[in-house]
């Protein structure tokens, strides 16, 4: 690939995800990335303005309602896209029951078919779609893209929808496609509220924190490392053909020693940690990680430890 002529297209730019992938395909391999966002730059608010101003300059824009058939077809004809990263999707109320279906349907998987079919008339090289851990089962096992999947939430099944769609799209109009079951991200930008950025901004302030047991166990992989996958799976896209790779540490984590760590790497007393204070979802998973193998094998790619994304994260 000529880093001088590559053009890919990111949609969702201005999520967390999104953004890093903007800015790190682009100083990661000189590759022309062109944000893709719902609505003009100046219309975000709050951290997502952040997220664009850390990423791209404003005048590469590019907007997009991915909804509007006939508006994506222009688009890709104009732009003609070697890759497409598709990142966009429905994720409100994402760990809800309340999680609305028919905007998910609408946003995740019935763009998935048109948009595939334009890029294939229009010299596209390949497509990268972003799932979800939640699409796969639930179970105390790692996860493995070969699982059948049958997943708890709504949106897990609508991220399982469109996973099955691409795949379909993909063999139909012969266009290479990667899959990436993405686990739990974080890193600087994200939102606020999370738990991992919750916890830290609370005890720097000296303030408190009301958590639940925080028993769970999961699967945390710093944003860097997410972004070095993309990377790797764009070049893999080389070899064609369709595939889901898990992109995650490959470790069950609790959040109680994620906490304490984090307490420890800022110094914080461990009696603002009110475990217990909380009560945990109804209904929610007790371990959920997924296996690397797949990515570490076939891509050569190895993520950093947890411990040292904290530490990045804490000191960013």
């Amino acid at each position: 690939m000529n880093p001088n002529t590559q053009k890919i297209i990111v949609t969702g730019a201005s999520s967390f995800v999104g953004c890093h992938l903007t800015q790190g395909l682009s100083r990661i391999n000189g590759w022309n990335v062109i944000p893709l966002g719902s609505k003009n730059s100046e219309d975000y608010k709050n951290n997502q303005i952040q997220r664009i101003e850390f990423s791209v300059k404003k005048k590469k824009w590019a907007v997009l309602d991915l909804r509007n058939e006939v508006g994506a077809k222009q688009f890709i004809r104009e732009f003609r896209p070697d890759i497409w990263v598709h990142h966009a999707g429905h994720a409100s109320n994402y760990a809800s029951p309340e999680y609305n279906v028919k905007d998910g349907y609408d946003t995740n998987v019935a763009p998935i078919k048109y948009i595939f079919k334009s890029l294939a008339e229009n010299g596209c090289r390949g497509v990268i779609v972003t799932g979800s851990s939640l699409e796969y089962s639930n179970t105390h096992k790692a996860c493995l893209e070969s699982d059948s999947c049958i997943p708890e939430t709504p949106y897990g099944q609508s991220k399982l929808l469109e996973t099955l769609t691409a795949l379909e799209m993909s063999d139909r109009f012969d266009l290479p496609t990667r899959i990436v079951r993405l686990f739990i991200p974080f890193g600087p930008m994200d939102n606020p509220n999370k738990l991992i950025h919750y916890v830290i901004n609370r005890l720097k302030n000296k303030t408190a924190v009301d958590l639940s047991p925080c028993k769970q166990k999961r699967d945390f992989i710093y944003i860097d490392d997410v972004v070095k996958a993309y990377s790797l799976l764009i070049k893999d896209l080389d070899r064609g053909g369709a595939e889901i790779f898990n992109v995650c540490s490959g470790q069950a984590i609790s959040l109680e020693n994620i906490i304490n760590l984090i307490a420890e790497a800022i110094g914080a007393h461990k009696g603002l940690l009110n475990f217990g204070a909380r009560t945990m979802r109804k209904g929610e998973q007790m371990i959920s990680y997924g296996s690397n193998s797949k990515a570490r094998e076939t891509l050569k790619w190895k993520p950093g430890k947890v411990e040292d994304g904290l530490l990045k994260l804490i000191n960013y």
